[in-house]
């Protein structure tokens, strides 16, 4: 499908703190990335109460802009911000250049990737970004037409996701042992005899992060990364920030009832986390043997 897309020049409005505009990065313009970008939203963040905002509009812009915070000498990464003022939603992206000298380290990502999306009242006149403007028919057809695509994870990838999976599983419940908590599923050694099955769902092709539904003991797990997930350094270095969630114990309506705390889920967020996983997802068993012997484990 093409699209006319008609691109403007205005002037702009900071919604990064303690950052400097800069004329934005030619990729994060494209109607092709943005409408990636929607797609990631289309499968993580809206419902129809955001379609009904945009519903048969023919003038949907983006405002994007590039951002140029104060980084530390060997860190080469650029940034810049996607907003979509229809939707309430802003978009920051990032694309990963810098060394970790104490490692050895260099992490670079090909293209730029979303590291938060915001939801909000925005002002209503952008100040120096660059508008790049589609309509509503064609950002819906987009997202209807690939709301089914998806890429899993495959070779050396899906290995080690496999074995980080079992190997945090297994940490999770030995740490509640020793804390003298039960869990519904009996012991680790008991949890070997079971079948162990989890679903995973799509890569983002705009964002590092991934979530696992471990279907055996309803859990939800969580891997992001500074890194694109393919990246060697995101698993020999540690690189990986991982999130268990017991959907029995860590559901809420609301995170208002839990203010101040990251350790739980809105009913809204399960609900999509496990869409993604279940339904879009890919039927994965795991096996003890993927796992190292906890005393060869670090």
């Amino acid at each position: 499908m093409k699209t006319s897309v008609q691109v403007v020049l205005s002037v702009c409005l900071c919604l990064l703190p303690a950052a400097a505009d800069t004329p934005p990065p030619e990729e994060i313009t494209s109607i092709e990335y943005l409408y990636e970008v929607v797609h990631h939203l289309y499968r993580w963040h809206l419902d129809e109460r955001d379609a009904e905002k945009v519903v048969g509009k023919q003038d949907i812009p983006f405002w994007v802009r590039g951002v140029r915070p104060e980084l530390d000498a060997n860190d080469q990464s650029a940034f810049g911000e996607v907003v979509i003022p229809d939707l309430d939603v802003a978009v920051s992206v990032k694309k990963a250049d810098y060394t970790i000298p104490e490692l050895g380290v260099t992490v670079r990502n090909d293209r730029f990737k979303i590291i938060n999306v915001a939801r909000g009242h925005l002002p209503a006149t952008p100040d120096g970004c660059e508008v790049v403007r589609t309509s509503y028919p064609a950002m819906r057809d987009y997202a209807h037409r690939t709301r089914s695509q998806a890429r899993f994870p495959e070779g050396e990838l899906l290995m080690r996701m496999r074995v980080s999976a079992h190997g945090q599983i297994r940490d999770y419940l030995r740490g509640r042992e020793k804390a003298g908590l039960e869990s519904r599923i009996g012991t680790y050694d008991e949890l070997l005899k079971q079948e162990q099955v989890v679903h995973m769902a799509p890569l983002s092709e705009v964002a590092n992060e991934t979530w696992m539904f471990w279907e055996t003991g309803r859990m939800l797990i969580r891997y992001a990364s500074d890194i694109d997930l393919e990246h060697p350094a995101v698993w020999a270095h540690d690189e990986l920030a991982v999130n268990i969630y017991d959907i029995d114990e860590q559901t809420v309506v609301s995170l208002d009832e839990v203010a101040g705390s990251n350790a739980y889920m809105t009913r809204d967020q399960v609900g999509r986390a496990l869409f993604n996983c279940v339904v879009l997802g890919r039927r994965v068993e795991l096996d003890p043997s993927d796992v190292p012997p906890e005393k060869d484990r670090p």
